[in-house]
């Protein structure tokens, strides 16, 4: 029973509760490096190991009280602000040497409560089922090592969710009661194996997600989407990386999508068919998504002419061969073939694009294309591109002729922008 402020009577009751495994880790400051349960007594307290957390997030539309049980016999009470308020506890702070905690959360106001979001918590093979009484629930993220298998008997409850993320579990299929929520956000990444039958059969109900705008199915196996899904007009955002296994670009993408997003691809895809059909594609992300060095930019992609952010990261800059590929096969698509208009007066397609070599977190100078970054023999600002002589010279009339920015790394290992003079 709930007072008029939604303030429920004996609060202590109505519980979160996760089983938390303590953290199996390396430690790689140990010599051979050691595998195990950490806890002091039996690595440094000054150890890197040490710093591994355990945190939720949970935001709250109201300020209340919360009562947290660690497992361990230690307890707290907590005053939640309005907004979102971090809750962690290292690894090390358990000293009982047990392999698992039950970490109990108790709440005031459990209406209130408009985000859950763990890292590096083991929720447990089964999503608490208590969660379907916090109705209030915008957005639930079980990310980093949630080892989830399967959800409560029932969600449906969750009327105001619209964002549900799950990373790193082993789901059967796609749960029954989360067709019928408002979701506009979905994530499985690395979480459900749709060359199961189980899954399969409930991707082939993806359509029923009627509000859905962003879409991340990345290290799902994924082949294709169900010809249903093609029709789709309110998806704008979708990332399919991963293992993945499929080598052309599934058919069934709906062409309202804007943001694309291919990264830490296990299988390259062998050509560009099926781009010709993201007409309305705005922004795309690549790491080892094709043979940058022996493919070229296919024509298809001449259909997305709304394309103004291509952002190569990762293991795709990671030496310098490929760095020079990009742009040689991107000077290739917009100037030699023609597909940019190198006068200003003319169509914008493929100008004033923003392309991105930045590797994202790690410095490493093969994000540098070759040469110097000055015109080239011949160059004639808007009339000519002359006859470039190395990459960065390309570049050079990418930035001059078609208004292009280009992100790079400098020989300092840090980072470099080319724009328009």
């Amino acid at each position: 029973m709930f007072t008029a402020d939604n303030v429920i009577f004996g609060y202590k009751f109505n519980k979160l509760a996760f089983t938390v495994p303590t953290p199996s880790l390396t430690d790689n400051t140990q010599d051979p490096p050691v595998t195990g349960r950490f806890f002091p007594g039996n690595t440094g307290g000054n150890d890197n190991i040490m710093g591994t957390t355990i945190e939720f997030r949970l935001a709250s539309e109201e300020a209340q009280k919360i009562q947290v049980s660690w497992g361990d016999a230690t307890f707290g009470e907590l005053n939640l602000t309005i907004g979102t308020n971090f809750i962690s506890k290292t690894a090390h702070q358990y000293s009982d040497g047990l392999d698992e905690h039950t970490i109990v959360f108790s709440f005031e106001k459990p209406k209130a409560i408009s985000k859950i979001q763990t890292l590096n918590v083991d929720v447990g093979n089964v999503i608490p089922n208590d969660l379907k009484k916090f109705t209030g629930l915008q957005s639930i993220a079980f990310g980093l090592r949630a080892n989830i298998e399967q959800f409560p008997a029932d969600l449906s409850s969750l009327t105001n969710l619209i964002e549900l993320r799950v990373s790193d579990s082993d789901l059967l299929k796609i749960d029954d009661s989360l067709f019928s929520l408002p979701l506009r956000k979905l994530s499985f990444v690395n979480s459900i194996d749709f060359s199961e039958t189980a899954a399969s059969d409930s991707l082939a109900r993806l359509s029923e997600f009627v509000f859905l705008e962003e879409l991340d199915f990345r290290d799902t196996t994924l082949t294709e989407f169900p010809s249903n899904f093609i029709n789709r007009t309110g998806l704008f955002k979708l990332s399919i990386g991963g293992n993945n296994p499929f080598t052309t670009l599934p058919l069934n993408i709906p062409i309202s999508v804007k943001e694309l997003q291919i990264d830490r691809k296990s299988i390259p895809l062998t050509s560009y068919t099926n781009f010709d059909r993201l007409v309305n594609l705005e922004e795309l992300l690549l790491e080892l998504t094709f043979d940058y060095e022996n493919l070229a930019i296919g024509d298809e992609l001449a259909s997305c002419e709304k394309l103004k952010s291509i952002s190569y990261v990762r293991d795709a800059v990671i030496v310098l061969a490929r760095t020079n590929a990009h742009v040689n096969n991107l000077f290739d698509f917009v100037a030699t073939r023609g597909y940019g208009d190198i006068t200003t007066g003319g169509s914008d397609k493929f100008r004033d694009m923003t392309i991105s070599l930045i590797i994202g977190g790690n410095a490493n100078t093969n994000n540098r294309p070759s040469g110097t970054y000055q015109a080239s023999a011949g160059f004639n600002k808007n009339v000519s591109n002359g006859t470039p002589a190395n990459e960065l010279e390309k570049v050079y009339c990418l930035v001059e002729n078609y208004g292009h920015t280009w992100k790079v790394g400098d020989t300092n290992s840090g980072t470099q922008t080319f724009s328009p003079s």
